[in-house]
C-alpha cells in the first residue's frame, strides 16, 4: 500500500497547516494539487484504507490528515470522518461541527442517488454510537474516582460532580441521537432503510433508558424517541406495500 511520505525525506509525517502539508521533520510544503499528483489519488481506495486503519489503530491525528487529503478533492464522507476523528482527538469540544458535517455528507450521498445513502448512514451512525458511548463511559469511572473521594469530604460537593457527570454524558447521548434524527430526516426514502439501521437506533433509545434507571443521564424522553421512530417504521413498511 502506499504511504503518504515526505519526497526530500522519507518521513510520513505531513500535517495540514492551512492550505498546505508541511513535512514536521524537514519542512518541505506540499500543495493538495502536487500530492494529488504525488500519490495518484484517483485510486483513492488505498488512501481510504490507510485512513481507516489509523482510525481503528487509534491513531486519530494521522487518519484526519488522510481524510482531510480526500476531503481536498470535496469528498464530504473523507470531511466526517476527519471530523469525527477530530472529535476523538478533543471529546469535550463542540459537537456542532461534526453533526454539520455528518449532514454535508448526507445531502452529498442523497444527491448522488443510487442505493448509497443508508449504506453510508449506517456507517456513520455507528461510528457516532462506539464514540459517544466510550465518551459516556469515560464520565461515568470519572465520576466514580471522584465520589470515592469526595463521599466523606462534601455531599455537596459530590452532587455537583454527579451532576456534572449527568450532562456530559447526556451530551454524547445527544450526539447520538442527533445523528439519528438527521440520518432519517435527510433522506427521501425511507423505505430503502435496512434492519442495521433500526438495530442501531434501537441501541441508541436502549442506552438511554438503561443510564437514565441508572442515574447516569437525565435528559430525554425514552416513549418520545421509541415512538417517533416506530412510527418511521410503519411509515416504511406502508411505503413498501404501496411501491411493491
Amino acid at each position: 500500500m502506499r504511504k503518504i511520505e515526505c519526497e526530500l525525506c522519507g518521513q510520513r509525517d505531513l500535517l495540514k497547516e492551512g492550505s498546505r502539508f508541511v513535512c514536521q521533520t524537514c519542512g518541505a510544503a506540499y500543495s493538495a494539487d502536487q500530492l494529488r499528483r504525488q500519490f495518484d489519488l484517483a485510486d483513492q481506495a488505498e488512501i481510504y484504507a490507510e485512513a481507516k486503519q489509523a482510525y481503528r489503530a487509534k491513531r486519530f491525528k494521522q487518519a484526519r490528515q488522510l481524510y482531510l487529503a480526500l476531503a481536498e478533492e470535496g469528498d464530504q464522507q473523507a470531511a466526517f470522518y476527519a471530523r469525527l476523528s477530530s472529535s476523538q482527538l478533543d471529546p469535550a469540544a463542540d459537537f456542532a461541527p461534526l453533526l454539520n458535517q455528518l449532514r454535508a455528507a448526507l445531502v452529498a450521498s442523497r444527491e448522488k442517488g443510487g442505493e448509497g445513502y443508508f449504506a453510508f448512514a449506517s456507517r456513520a451512525l455507528g461510528e457516532v454510537i462506539v464514540f459517544a458511548l466510550a465518551v459516556e463511559e469515560e464520565c461515568e469511572e470519572d465520576f466514580q474516582k471522584q465520589a470515592q473521594r469526595l463521599e466523606l469530604s462534601s455531599r455537596q460537593t459530590l452532587e455537583k460532580a454527579h451532576q456534572k457527570m449527568q450532562k456530559e454524558a447526556g451530551r454524547a447521548w445527544l450526539l447520538m441521537s442527533q445523528a439519528a434524527h438527521l440520518c432519517v430526516g435527510e433522506s427521501d426514502d425511507l423505505a430503502a432503510v435496512s434492519p442495521y439501521f433500526w438495530e442501531l437506533v434501537d441501541a441508541i433509545i436502549d442506552d438511554l433508558s438503561i443510564n437514565q434507571k441508572r442515574g447516569t443521564i437525565a435528559l430525554g424522553n425514552v416513549k418520545e424517541e421509541r415512538a417517533y421512530f416506530e412510527a418511521l417504521k410503519a411509515e416504511k413498511k406502508v411505503k413498501k406495500l404501496v411501491n411493491g
